[in-house]
């Protein structure tokens, strides 16, 4: 079996729908291991803290990593399924880490279009995220940014749930990343594949914005230009002569899967 790709080249063969479990719920789980197998990969993790998530298909459940498991280590079928509340409703021994709990229920439950939320400490957004200025799109691809970053204000640990709606306004209903200032980065998506390219492009574009600006002034990119390169983005014309959606998803799978095939099982 392999997930669904359009050419044979990007195919990526992985293990058949375990008996019980739905086909829906396997494929989220194989799209969110791979995702936290390229969050290490990429160097993002912080040890066993932060915190990927994807919500089942037709469900308002969704998954979540074992709190206390690497990045590397995780596998689809150590991903623990939770309902809103908190409730475990998949069998582990591993507890489940509140603060990601709270901040990602709190998104699940009032943004429906996210289905994929993906939170780290990676020290570039850390940077921007730290310093006050807010994100200034200064390359192609952060573009993408314009108009779509909501901030929020640091609290401490999320720990009691009082901020989710502070968090909330501060996402709004059209933003899809999240810089939370003192702390670090949260992009959203439908799936995982978007909130995983849109970290990517963050942290690039924050990279190469906080370069600049300790070298000089910044070079502005006229509001109207950013605005049609971030519809190129969202609508596809990015992509149009690829023969999928995201054509680098598959590049980065069949490198995970190159370096350890385990996150598959």
């Amino acid at each position: 079996m392999s997930l669904s790709f359009d050419s044979a080249r990007f195919h990526v063969d992985v293990p058949a729908t375990p008996a019980g479990m739905s086909e829906a719920e396997w494929m989220v789980r194989l799209e969110l291991a791979a995702t936290y197998r390229l969050v290490d990969y990429y160097g993002w993790t912080a040890i066993v803290y932060n915190h990927i998530s994807r919500r089942i298909p037709g469900t308002d459940e969704f998954l979540i990593n074992p709190f206390g498991m690497r990045y590397d280590e995780i596998r689809a079928s150590d991903l623990i399924r939770i309902d809103l509340d908190g409730n475990a409703l998949s069998e582990t021994d591993w507890p489940i880490n509140k603060a990601g709990f709270l901040i990602h229920s709190t998104i699940h439950r009032t943004r429906p279009d996210l289905h994929a939320v993906l939170h780290t400490h990676e020290p570039i957004s850390q940077a921007l995220a730290s310093i006050q200025s807010p994100v200034v799109p200064v390359t192609q691809e952060g573009c993408q940014f314009f108009e779509r970053v909501g901030y929020h204000d640091f609290e401490g640990i999320v720990l009691d749930g009082s901020e989710g709606p502070r968090i909330i306004e501060a996402l709004g209903e059209e933003y899809h990343t999240l810089l939370l200032k003192n702390h670090g980065l949260i992009t959203a998506g439908p799936d995982c594949i978007w909130a995983f390219v849109r970290h990517l492009a963050f942290i690039q574009n924050a990279d190469v914005q906080l370069k600049a600006m300790a070298a000089g002034t910044l070079n502005p990119i006229p509001e109207d230009i950013m605005r049609k390169t971030r519809h190129q983005f969202e609508g596809g014309d990015a992509q149009a002569n690829a023969k999928v959606r995201h054509p680098e998803w598959p590049a980065l799978l069949r490198l995970i899967d190159k370096i350890d095939d385990s996150w598959k099982f």
